[in-house]
């Protein structure tokens, strides 16, 4: 992470890609997510920790024909629990959800 008093750039590995966008082999590859100061907080992202993140691909702009991450207004951020962690009250029903919205995608795919 590289925070800044005009904005926060964090550097996130992409593990898995569960339903492609228009960004092409990502999986494994490193992205800079562009944020805004005043929602370090409300992203609560950890360095080391794993988090699910959805958006449109109309948020994603174009700049010297690279693809901008930016966590906007309409970008989702869960975090998403370790196997181990799922095993207490406080994660097991965030794992199993994103364990069923990843298997979902994993076997019907997406419409959109």
């Amino acid at each position: 992470m590289d925070l800044a008093q005009d904005s926060d750039i964090y550097h996130l590995k992409v593990d898995q890609v569960l339903k492609e966008g228009t960004d092409d082999d990502v999986e494994g590859e490193v992205r800079q997510f562009l944020g805004r100061p005043g929602c370090r907080e409300s992203l609560g992202l950890v360095e080391g920790k794993s988090y699910l993140i959805m958006g449109k691909s109309e948020d994603l702009p174009r700049l010297g024909g690279t693809l901008q991450y930016v966590f906007g207004e309409k970008t989702w951020v869960e975090y998403w629990p370790t196997r181990e962690e799922s095993q207490t009250p406080q994660y097991r029903d965030q794992y199993i959800g994103i364990s069923e919205l990843q298997d979902s995608l994993d076997r019907h795919g997406c419409a959109s």
